[in-house]
């Protein structure tokens, strides 16, 4: 049984975009909503971002993330199925991000004209996108709070707890989204280097056998 420990937008929790869409009887194009493959380690967007669209995880997992003033990669999210992502039409070039897919990823794309005429339009659809909004927000309030309060242990036995996600690549695979992300990818979600998260798990093994 798995114990998973992350905010959920309540009574949204088996919500589909598409599917309400389809059912609502929303009409659109095949150039509004598509579906990509992504293989594994292969970035679905990169700098600067221009193009402005709403993205879906159907399959598999993705890392967000930046990089620093010297040119070094670090990751700040990760987003198993149902999660979306993108759009920086807002920020005025201020904000820069990579997605990378984890595995081999399925990914819907949503126009984002189409996106923000469908949610503002339909009423429910904007309930649910004002609670999404809210339940990422959580997150990563979540996680900034674990990070100034906890010590390095708990920082890392809350990272798994967060992260104890069943999820399915596009080739029907499955893994635990935690054994997915490397130490580098840890220290950077709990604000330590590679070299501490390694050393700490290190510990506790030797503790375990």
């Amino acid at each position: 049984m798995l114990t998973i420990n992350r905010p959920n937008n309540n009574g949204y929790e088996n919500f589909d975009l598409f599917s309400e869409i389809n059912n609502s009887n929303i009409q659109f194009h095949k150039e509004h909503i598509l579906e990509i493959n992504v293989k594994k380690n292969g970035y679905i967007y990169l700098p600067p971002n221009k193009e402005n669209y709403i993205y879906e995880v159907i399959q598999g997992a993705v890392k967000l993330g930046g990089y620093s003033d010297n040119g070094e990669s670090f990751v700040y999210e990760v987003l198993p199925h149902t999660e979306f992502f993108g759009n920086f039409k807002y920020l005025n070039g201020q904000f820069q991000e990579y997605a990378k897919a984890i595995v081999d990823c399925k990914i819907r794309v949503y126009n984002l004209d189409f996106f923000k005429a469908t949610v503002l339009t339909n009423p429910f659809l904007s309930n649910w996108f004002i609670s999404y909004l809210v339940k990422r927000w959580c997150s990563a309030e979540v996680k900034l709070k674990n990070i100034k309060e906890k010590h390095v242990k708990e920082r890392i036995a809350s990272l798994q707890n967060h992260y104890n996600v069943p999820i399915e690549d596009a080739n029907g695979k499955s893994y635990i989204l935690f054994n997915l992300l490397t130490k580098q990818d840890m220290g950077d979600l709990i604000g330590v280097t590679r070299q501490t998260v390694a050393s700490i798990i290190q510990k506790e093994k030797q503790l375990i056998f």
